[in-house]
């Protein structure tokens, strides 16, 4: 009866971590590739995958398919944008936050670039990059 538990044990554990891994965030430096290799072949990435695929983190700053996606991990786009900005000025200057932003144009992911660093890191990089 103990093993049967252990063995038990050890199936949901696993399952806990395939769902885990299944649900990782796509704010990484390997999916912001994915969208620059894609548009280097022109087989681009549409904004609404990358919309999917960034879930609640992303925050959709496009008219009509042209624009920017960004998504902060962590941080949930039920907030507006000076609420991100407050909530990242809030921050111990030594924390770590990790953020993707991606530039669209007519529908597609034309380039996206991947940041890591601390909050006034990733906001210094952010607003560099959209201007």
């Amino acid at each position: 009866m103990n093993r049967i538990k252990k063995v038990l044990l050890g199936l949901a554990l696993a399952f806990v971590c395939v769902i885990t891994l299944a649900s990782c965030s796509k704010i990484s430096q390997s999916y912001a590739d994915k969208i620059n290799n894609a548009a280097e072949k022109k087989e681009y990435v549409t904004v609404a995958d990358a919309k999917d695929a960034l879930g609640d983190e992303g925050f959709d700053i496009t008219l009509a398919g042209t624009g920017v996606l960004l998504a902060v991990k962590g941080y949930k786009n039920d907030i507006t944008w000076a609420e991100l900005d407050a909530k990242l000025d809030a921050l111990d200057k030594d924390t770590k936050v990790e953020a993707i932003i991606i530039g669209c144009f007519a529908n597609n992911c034309v380039s996206a670039a991947y940041i890591s660093g601390t909050a006034a890191e990733v906001e210094a990089k952010i607003a560099e990059l959209s201007k």
